[in-house]
């Protein structure tokens, strides 16, 4: 049981077959084409005076922004998925049974769903805020704070927490194990709450600074990837934060007319 919780992110990821990867690969392919297909609806659903009207239109946000997220998420959050799939074999300690694909599926599903449904809280927000269009006065001055804060925030003691248990899959799922297909869906859902507690405001940055162009929304994903699967978790998340940092600045001093 030790050896499986040092087994690192790298480690897992380069135990994936072929058919696997293609299979993801297609899966990931597939959700950044809706998402590029569906950016009309989107900004019209936040181009609304203040949030989508009804049930239907919060449901249709909803959707969008769960295939935005996986679009972008899913890439980093493989290991954490392979490792809870390879331990659904174990039985006493032991490989014994075939793994169980729906345990690992309400495992995913909840990640997404409510990584999705922090999306839609954040934006409405920050449509509420009247951040997410043109901005004007003090206003103009939010992005570069944005990326100030988040900058900073990768030095946080919250942020390396999170970060730790997502960049130690097996050790994540052991010890945070809960059985049956309910606990499956309560991993996942603890499994999203630290991913969130990682990356919440890479997320807001992408709304407000990176007004949610397809070009940030795929530099975020890759900046995600590294940072959860690189094995110099302090070097890596110290770096993103510097450019978090000198791009905030860079931001501010375009507002302000200096740059």
């Amino acid at each position: 049981m030790a050896d499986r919780t040092s087994i690192a992110a790298p480690d897992l990821l380069r135990r994936i077959r072929l058919p696997v990867a293609i299979a993801i690969a297609v899966v990931v392919g597939a959700a950044w084409y809706v998402t590029w297909a569906a950016a009309d609806v989107t900004m019209a659903l936040m181009a609304m005076p203040m949030t989508p009207a009804g049930p239907a239109e919060l449901a249709l946000f909803l959707l969008v922004l769960v295939v935005m997220m996986v679009a972008m998420m899913l890439p980093a959050a493989l290991p954490m998925v392979l490792a809870f799939h390879g331990l659904t074999r174990l039985e006493g300690g032991r490989a014994t049974k075939p793994a169980d694909l729906a345990a690992t599926a309400l495992f995913v599903v909840p990640y997404f769903l409510i990584w999705g449904a922090f999306s839609v809280l954040a934006l409405l927000g920050l449509m509420a805020l009247g951040v997410m269009g043109p901005l004007g006065g003090g206003l103009v001055f939010v992005p570069s704070a944005i990326l100030v804060a988040a900058g900073a925030y990768q030095v946080t003691r919250a942020k390396e927490v999170c970060l730790a248990h997502c960049q130690s899959p097996a050790s994540f799922v052991i010890h945070h194990w809960r059985s049956g297909r309910i606990g499956a869906a309560r991993m996942g859902s603890r499994h999203a709450a630290y991913c969130i507690g990682c990356c919440w405001l890479f997320m807001i940055a992408l709304f407000v600074a990176g007004a949610m162009s397809l070009l940030w929304m795929g530099i975020l994903s890759v900046v995600i990837f590294a940072e959860k699967t690189t094995s110099r978790r302090v070097l890596v998340s110290r770096a993103i934060g510097i450019v978090l940092l000198v791009l905030g600045v860079l931001v501010g001093l375009q507002a302000s007319g200096l740059l």
